[in-house]
């Protein structure tokens, strides 16, 4: 008997599901003093060296189309979150709305 191989995909994720890992319970990050992308409508951060120090930055976007960068410290922690400036020196804002 010849096993297709859709059979063979789907025992495949049905063992990857099985062996699903357990996630905590969500933590809110820290810029500086203050809890990241406070008061912003669905913020979503992301790991980026936007400065080229050689160290990731942590850079939200949201909704609204705004742009902050919280610049990386010693260890893991990130300084104050900033507004983000394009080549011309104005804020960066993509004006989603």
């Amino acid at each position: 008997m010849r096993i297709l191989p859709i059979a063979v995909g789907l025992a495949a994720a049905a063992a990857a599901f099985a062996q699903s890992p357990t996630f905590g319970p969500p933590v809110r990050l820290k810029a500086g003093d203050k809890f990241l992308g406070h008061q912003r409508l669905y913020p979503s951060p992301v790991l980026h060296d936007l400065d080229g120090d050689g160290k990731v930055d942590l850079v939200v976007g949201d909704l609204r189309g705004r742009l902050t960068v919280a610049p990386r410290g010693d260890g893991i922690t990130f300084g104050a979150e900033q507004k983000v400036n394009g080549a011309d020196g104005k804020e960066l804002d993509f004006a989603n709305w």
